[in-house]
C-alpha cells in the first residue's frame, strides 16, 4: 500500500498577491521540491465569523461543525486538521496583525483544540479521534515599519494561534521595511529566509521519527527568549527577572561590565510552548473555579442579574434595528 504523502498547510492574512503571500509562496516552493504536497489558504477570501464564546458550545461537543456560525470555520479546521505542517503569515497594521488572525485563532483553534485539556478530561473527543499530531510550524510577520518596534506585537500573536494544537514552531520569521507591493522581491535576504523557513518546516515534516518538541531549525539570530527565540518581555519594577510574554520563561536580568542587560534563564521547560505548561494552565483554571468562583458562585448570579437588566442606556447598531421586509 502506497503510503500516504504528506502535505503543508499555508494561511495568508495579507491581500491577494501581496508581500505576505510572496515569502509564503517561496516557503512552499521549497518544501514542494522535497516532495511534500502543500496548500495555501487565503484567510480574507473566506468567510469567517468572530466566535462568541457561547457558554459550553456546541464545538467542544461536535467539534468546529458544532458552532452556531454556518460559514468556512469548520472548513478552515478541517484543512488544519488533515495536515503535518502549518504556516500562517500575516501583515502587521498597528503593531499586530489585521483582525482576521484572531478571528481565524478562535475560531479554529482554542480550548476545543486544547491537547492538554483532552488528555486531562478523560482523552480526545470522538470528533477529533486519531487526528492528534504534533505539527512543526512555521510563522511570517510582515510589517513596513522602518523600525523593528513598531511589528513588536505581530509575531507575538501569530504564536497564539500555536498554542492549543500543539504546534511546535521550528522557526519564525519577523520581517519589518517592507511596505509598498511587491517590495518583498527586493529584500534578497528575506526571500532567503522564507526558503530556508520552508526547507526547515518541511524537514520536520519529514522527520516525526524525531521529537521536534522545543526543536527550533530557525537561525540563531540574537533573540533573547530560547524558547520562542522572540525578545518580547514582561518586566515590572521591583523584580530582578522578566517573563517572555509569549512563552511565559523566566529570566533573571544582570549587568555585563559595559552595561548591556544579560539573562539567566533556568532550565524550566513548563512554558505555554509545551505539554506540561498547558497542563499547569489548565490546573490553575480548575483551581480557581473550585476554590474561588464555586464557593460564590449563587451571590454572584444575584447579583448579576442587576448589571443583565440594566438595558437603558445600550444603543443598537443600525444592523439590529432594520425592519424586517
Amino acid at each position: 500500500m502506497e503510503e500516504k504523502r504528506k502535505k503543508v498547510v499555508a494561511f495568508t492574512a495579507g491581500r491577494r498577491g501581496g508581500n505576505c503571500e510572496v515569502y509564503v509562496k517561496i516557503a512552499l516552493e521549497a518544501i514542494r521540491a522535497m516532495g511534500i504536497d502543500v496548500e495555501m489558504i487565503r484567510l480574507h477570501e473566506c468567510e469567517l465569523h468572530p466566535c462568541t464564546d457561547c457558554l459550553r458550545g456546541g464545538c467542544y461537543v461536535k467539534g468546529p461543525e458544532g458552532c452556531i456560525w454556518k460559514d468556512d470555520g469548520p472548513w478552515l479546521a478541517e484543512k488544519f486538521m488533515e495536515s503535518d505542517g502549518y504556516i500562517l503569515a500575516a501583515p502587521v497594521w498597528s503593531l499586530s496583525p489585521c483582525g482576521i488572525v484572531t478571528d481565524f485563532r478562535d475560531r479554529v483553534f482554542g480550548p476545543k483544540m486544547d491537547l492538554a485539556m483532552w488528555e486531562i478530561n478523560g482523552g480526545m473527543p470522538e470528533w477529533a479521534k486519531g487526528r492528534k499530531k504534533m505539527r512543526p510550524g512555521g510563522l511570517i510577520s510582515v510589517g513596513g515599519a522602518l523600525t523593528e518596534n513598531w511589528t513588536s506585537l505581530g509575531m507575538a500573536t501569530l504564536y497564539t494561534t500555536t498554542f492549543s494544537a500543539q504546534t511546535n514552531v521550528v522557526d519564525n520569521m519577523n520581517v519589518y521595511q517592507v511596505a509598498d507591493p511587491g517590495e518583498a522581491l527586493m529584500r534578497e535576504d528575506y526571500m532567503r529566509r522564507a526558503m530556508y523557513l520552508g526547507q526547515n518546516v518541511g524537514h520536520a515534516v519529514l522527520n516525526p521519527q524525531i521529537d521536534w518538541e522545543r526543536k527550533w531549525l530557525g537561525p540563531d539570530e540574537g533573540e533573547a527568549c530560547p524558547g520562542c527565540h522572540r525578545s518580547l518581555m514582561i518586566g515590572k519594577p521591583g523584580r530582578n527577572f522578566v517573563e517572555c510574554a509569549i512563552c511565559g520563561r523566566k529570566a533573571y536580568i544582570s549587568l555585563d561590565k559595559d552595561g548591556n542587560i544579560q539573562y539567566s534563564w533556568p532550565e524550566d521547560n513548563r512554558d505555554r510552548l509545551t505539554m506540561m505548561g498547558k497542563f499547569d494552565h489548565a490546573r490553575e483554571i480548575a483551581r480557581h473555579t473550585e476554590t474561588i468562583y464555586n464557593p460564590h458562585v449563587d451571590e454572584i448570579q444575584d447579583k448579576l442579574k442587576y448589571y443583565r437588566q440594566m438595558e437603558d442606556f445600550t444603543v443598537k447598531a443600525p444592523s439590529r434595528t432594520k425592519k424586517k421586509d
